[in-house]
Formats: structure tokens, sequence, C-alpha cells
């Protein structure tokens, strides 16, 4: 369903860091965009997220599993090379009013995902593809 909204322009997928659970949400945030600087963004993303060792050695060891340039990785951890990006994402997010992942938000206003939230995106875009159509 998300695919198919995106696809047709009636939505739009975001991500952004949220640091909720201090220093090991941060440090899993610049571990993400570290690998991402090579290449496996969304693989690190969702392989570190379900991990539960929120350490460096933890965040480089998974690296190496991904075959990363595990120097590399690790100059970008420690030297916090995004903590602006992910400071400023979370920082935009909560003046938003989003506090939790995953949000949905129409036209503005939103909040955590539900079966009523989910019914509120169909029935926007049903009226949104009748308008066009």
């Amino acid at each position: 369903m998300v695919d198919e909204l995106v696809r047709t322009g009636l939505a739009r997928f975001e991500y952004q860091h949220i640091l909720n659970h201090g220093p090991p949400s941060v440090l899993a945030a610049l571990a993400v965009e570290c690998g991402g600087d090579q290449g496996r963004w969304w693989d690190f993303h969702d392989h570190y997220m379900t991990t539960q060792d929120f350490s460096r050695d933890g965040a480089v060891a998974l690296a190496a599993s991904f075959s990363l340039d595990t120097d590399e990785f690790a100059q970008c951890l420690d030297s916090q090379k995004h903590l602006d990006l992910v400071e400023g994402q979370h920082r935009r997010a909560a003046e938003a009013g989003i506090n939790s992942t995953p949000t949905v938000r129409i036209n503005g206003e939103g909040g955590a995902v539900s079966d009523a939230l989910i019914d509120q995106v169909l029935d926007l875009a049903s009226e949104l593809e009748a308008e066009e159509g």
C-alpha cells in the first residue's frame, strides 16, 4: 500500500532519526549514516536496529559483516561526522510533534501508526485519485 501511494505521488516516504533513547540512539543513528557513506544505509539500518548491541564495537562488527571498510567506518563513527544531521532531524521531528516511529502525517497532521490512521490515509488517497480522474 505505501509503495503504491509513494509510486503514484500521493504520499512521500521520509526517514528521520528520532533520538529518544539517549546515547544509544545517537550511536545507532551515527552508525547507520556511516554505513550509508559506503552505500549500505538501508541494509545497515535494518540489521543494526534489530541488534541488542548498540555499542561502538557492535557497530564496527556489523560493518565488518557487511564487508565495509571498518577503518573508514570507525573513523566516521568516532568523529561523529553526521552528528549535526541526526540532531537536526531529531529537532525538526520534535518541533513537528513527532516523537515515535513509525508516524504518519496527512497534510501536516498525524501521529503514531494505527488502523484508524491507515484508513484515513487510504480515504484521502481515494479522494485525491477521484479528483485527478
